[in-house]
């Protein structure tokens, strides 16, 4: 099967990759830096350069007689303040490449066509809306994130009258060796600091990387699926029970409380991160059967910061 990935070089992309050459998959990564690609990609993927914004002609190609199109591309909303020119940022690296891919697609002639469209999304949309846990059926919040998160799936959701199958993945925080997110996360641990953050009250949803990509091969695969799929574990937590994990996995204390004055201080309107409160349940994957091989938080966390640690040491 031929897949082609867009941001396939990121984090989950390259764990999907990895698993795509597994399965003896044909993989196609389009990249804006192929040679970086190239080198981060297990063998087995072609790398092929591609600029969302410019000429399509050469990279469209590449999707005719493909099977399937996985959108993971978009900026990191963590790396840098939330700027008026950041903000900008975040929706035209996720807008763009997606508009981009649909355009491609509606060149193509309908029996070149992939079948199905898997394109990101994320679980910021729910914020707030933690009554009960979320559904892929529960009302969209009204923050910058959740109305972002509204504009990329509509965006992903205009190849359906191309005839192709759209899942949107509504990715929660990814736990997975070297996941820069969890890094910040475990770092005032590491430093005898960790404990929770603000209240500690805030619900904290997440996913496991094996998992992660165990949805999406289930959304390329399964004709039963489509719309959105929430892609988190069935174990949301509050935050301070997350500091409790974290500090129980790294034999730290997590006592120290940060303060949200502090928090909100220093993120200013990206405070919402971590003092924001998500509460994912994955009930469209629950429903279609879907098996989590790793749903509970510490065997998750001992997983990925056990692998970090392998990957760390000298050869």
């Amino acid at each position: 099967m031929k897949v082609v990935l867009a941001g396939g070089s990121g984090l989950l992309g390259r764990h999907l990759v990895t698993a795509l050459v597994a399965e003896r998959h044909f993989p196609v990564v389009l990249s804006r830096d192929p040679a970086c690609a190239a080198r981060r990609l297990p063998r087995g993927a072609l790398v092929r350069r591609w600029d969302p914004g410019g000429d399509p002609i050469a990279w469209a190609g590449e999707l005719g007689g493909a099977d399937v199109v996985v959108n993971l591309a978009g900026e990191s909303v963590g790396t840098w303040p939330w700027t008026e020119r950041r903000k900008r940022l975040l929706r035209e690296s996720r807008l763009r490449p997606t508009s981009a891919l649909v355009a491609a697609l509606g060149e193509l002639a309908p029996d070149r066509r992939p079948r199905v469209l898997v394109s990101a999304s994320g679980t910021d949309l729910y914020e707030g809306r933690d009554d009960e846990p979320a559904t892929e059926e529960s009302p969209a919040a009204d923050t910058f994130l959740a109305r972002l998160c509204q504009e990329w799936e509509a965006a992903a959701l205009q190849a359906e009258p191309l005839g192709l199958r759209v899942v949107t993945l509504r990715t929660s925080l990814v736990v997975a060796p070297g996941a820069p997110a969890l890094e910040r996360l475990v770092l005032p641990f590491r430093l005898f600091l960790g404990g929770p953050i603000g209240s500690g009250e805030q619900w904290f949803s997440w996913v496991d990387v094996e998992d992660a990509v165990g949805l999406v091969l289930r959304a390329m695969h399964d004709p039963g699926l489509s719309g959105p799929l929430n892609v988190a574990a069935p174990d949301p937590r509050r935050q301070r029970d997350v500091a409790r994990a974290l500090g129980a996995v790294l034999g730290r204390p997590s006592r120290i409380r940060t303060p949200a004055w502090l928090v909100r201080l220093v993120l200013a309107e990206q405070a919402t991160l971590l003092l924001g409160s998500r509460r994912v349940w994955p009930d469209t994957a629950l429903r279609a059967g879907y098996r989590f091989r790793r749903p509970r938080l510490e065997d998750s966390l001992a997983a990925a910061l056990a692998a970090s640690r392998l990957s760390s040491q000298p050869a």
